[in-house]
Order: structure tokens, then sequence, then C-alpha cells
């Protein structure tokens, strides 16, 4: 059986972790597949999670303190830090975990950082904040915490013994300092460049790539360490705590730096029955300008019967081999939103071309939901062979899916207004 797990957030679609993480599934040969869970709330991932049987979680902005009221335990260091990133499921349970301190102990080492009576300054009072300081102490380094609102950083400081000062007082904390930790979220500059010093190790935790606080850094002949050296620690934690196994970090370093600009230029809606993926894909086309297509609806114009006509009369057969020339259609254009039924991911040459041509978006709905909808019009008997039917497909969708939307108490118009919001980027010129 296929194991699922997610990265949830808002936003989600730009989150890296699915591409490092199914990189360290294949590696392994190990059976799962990694998602994006556009959430809107906390309740609404645990909730989404406990339905679907996702083994376990990332969590990421705005759910990292919302979430843990709803989760059955947090683990010591999670509570100390005052935040969940990770959540792994043992037997029925899902349990809170923070897995920065990897993440800053992790990128610090890459560049050979022994933390032991070195003084660190960490600037930020966030939860990502809290986690450097606390790795870096409790790995024996002199933690200094420095943000502009002093009351703020006191009432977060995380572990007795961080000394914490007003970022009007920096100059004379970097003084001595040995490694900097920004955990400030800003696409600019964070500290006056004529601060750092030469043998200083700059790290940016919330900000990976080439930053200009990086930038700054390098300028003035600093060490710096990219902060995709804490997202690849990070995710290497989360791995072992999804399935107990080392990380191939080889694996994760190569699929974390390879950058590929996405070419596919078309949506595709996919999903189990009755969960409103022609409506929404109406919407999202109305609303962006591009063209919607129906493949049950394109079938039953150039046959001249209904669906339920074709089945009868020329069998399943015939009508997959319609919808396959339908979606191996969607090579040859772009721009397009497409509804897809519910049962085309169950043809292997269908998610290849969904995979190659479309940004797909699952539109999830729960047992209960589908019944309402549409109980008399699916082949199962009762609620349990209904929940099999949809499970036997879970592993497909997932294969095929670059974004899951869980449509339980959302308007059409809500659910298509976050599909769109997620994805459009990638269809700017």
């Amino acid at each position: 059986m296929t194991a699922l797990y997610a990265v949830a957030g808002n936003p989600v679609f730009q989150s890296r972790n699915p591409v490092i993480l199914n990189a360290a599934f294949r590696k392994l040969a190990i059976e799962a597949i990694y998602l994006r869970l556009a959430a809107s709330t906390a309740e609404e991932i645990v909730g989404t999670a406990r339905e679907m049987g996702l083994q376990g979680l990332s969590i990421i902005t705005p759910f990292e303190t919302g979430i843990m009221p709803y989760l059955d335990s947090v683990t010591a260091d999670a509570r100390k830090i005052g935040a969940v990133d990770t959540v792994v499921r043992r037997n029925d349970a899902l349990i809170g975990c923070n897995t920065d301190i990897a993440g800053a102990l992790g990128a610090a080492k890459s560049i050979g950082f022994e933390p032991l009576r070195q003084k660190v300054v960490v600037l930020g009072a966030g939860g990502t904040a809290r986690a450097a300081a606390l790795a870096f102490f409790e790995a024996g380094s002199r933690v200094v915490v420095a943000n502009p609102a002093l009351e703020k950083t006191r009432d977060t400081a995380p572990m007795p013994g961080c000394e914490v000062i007003s970022l009007s007082h920096i100059a004379d904390a970097l003084k001595d300092a040995r490694l900097l930790v920004s955990a400030i979220s800003s696409t600019g500059s964070v500290l006056d460049p004529s601060l750092l010093r030469p043998d200083l190790i700059v790290l940016d935790a919330l900000n990976p790539g080439s930053t200009p606080f990086l930038r700054d850094a390098t300028g003035r002949g600093c060490t710096v360490i990219d902060g995709r050296e804490w997202l690849l620690a990070q995710a290497a934690a989360t791995f072992s705590l999804f399935t107990g196994q080392p990380a191939p970090l080889g694996e994760m370093r190569k699929a974390l730096w390879k950058t590929r600009r996405d070419s596919r230029k078309n949506i595709a809606l996919i999903g189990f029955t009755a969960t409103g993926k022609s409506t929404v894909a109406g919407l999202v086309a109305e609303m962006s300008g591009l063209t919607f297509i129906d493949v049950d609806r394109r079938i039953e114009e150039k046959a001249g019967s209904s669906i339920a006509e074709i089945l009868e009369g020329r069998g399943e057969e015939a009508f997959r081999r319609m919808e396959q020339a339908e979606i191996d259609g969607l090579r040859l254009v772009s721009r397009h939103v497409v509804s897809c039924g519910a049962a085309a991911v169950g043809v292997r040459a269908n998610v290849r071309t969904l995979r190659n041509n479309c940004l797909s978006v699952w539109l999830w709905a729960n047992t209960a939901t589908i019944l309402g909808r549409a109980g008399k019009d699916l082949d199962c008997r009762d609620a349990s062979g209904c929940r099999d039917l949809i499970e036997s497909y879970l592993p497909r969708y997932a294969e095929c899916a670059d974004l899951l939307i869980d449509t339980e108490g959302k308007s059409p118009e809500e659910i298509s207004e976050r599909a769109w919001d997620e994805v459009h980027r990638s269809f700017d010129t």
C-alpha cells in the first residue's frame, strides 16, 4: 500500500519539500508519495490527514503554532520552541515534532562549524529563531537573540541562558560572535553590512538561495551558508521521522539544488466523483482567461451519445480509448483548464500525459459527502464499500497531483480562487 505524506501551508505550491522527499523515496525504493496540501486552517489539516489516512505531514506558514491543539501529542522540543513543523502518525495518533533544531545544526555543520563554546547571534523572534537559539544553546554555544521588538523577543526566548537584546545593540553583540543566523523573513538587507566581519559565518535561515543579506555578507568577506542547507537538514530529519531510515542526503541535495523551469501551461482538475471538478475548472478558466475543457462533455459531443449510453452500447474499453485520446491531445495545447473524469487516472498513459503537460489539482471530499452527492451512481453498496473504492484510487491521484485541496465546507468559488492563487505564477508571462 502506498504511504501518503504532505506538506501543508498557505501558500504551499512553491514548497520544495515534495521534490526533496520524493527523490529520497525513489532512491530507497520506498512506496510513498509526498504531496502539497493547500490548507485553510490548522483544524482542516488534521481533519484531512485523518480522513485520508496520511502517514505524516510537514507544516509550514502560517500553521506551525495553530496546529498544536489539534494533535494527539507534541514532543518536548516542539513544546519548548512553541511550534510544530512535522507531524507523524503512530498507529492512530498524530504526534507533533519540530525538525528546525536539526535544520539549524545541520546547516551550520555543512561548512564545518562546531558550536561548542562559540558565540551565536540569532536575529528574529518567531519559531525558526527560537529553534535556532535552542539548537545552539543545547549544543554548548553562547546564544544572543536580537529583534527590533525587544518585548516580543523576551516573550519568545526559548531557553533560560540566552541573552536577549534589542536590535539596536547588535553591533556590540557581533564583535566577538562566530555565527550570525538571520531568522527574519525579508527579501532585503536585514542588517547594516558594515557590521559584518570577514571572519563571521552568516546563515539566512528563512530565505533560501542568493539573498541581499547573503550578498552583503559575501561582499564583506564572510563565510555564507545558503538557507537551502537548513531546508536539506530539516528534510532529512523529517524523512527519518517518517520512515525510520537514514536519509539519502546526496540524492536529496541533488534534487534540491536542481533548478528547472516548469513549462507546463495547462491546469487539470482531478479527483473522485462528485468533488466539483467541472464546476471548479469552469470557474478557474473564467477568472484566469484560460480555455475550459470538460473531457467527458467533449467525448459526449463527439460521440453524439451520453457517457452512460457509450458505456452501455460500446463498453468501458471503448470509452477509455476515447478518454485517453482527449487527454493525449493536451500535449498539443496550452493555457487550458481541464476537468478529468474520476477514473481517468486509472490509465497509466493518462497519468504520464497529465504529469508532463498539466499542473494537476486534486479535489478531495470525504466519503459521506461523496455518498450524499452521488451514492446511487457509485459502484459500491455502502459507506464501507465507497471508502474502499476511493482508497483504491488514492495512489494514482497522488502520483498525478501537484496540489491537493480539501473541498469540505468550501464553496466552488473559494476552491477555484485558492487553486488559481496557488498556481497562477506558472502562467505569468
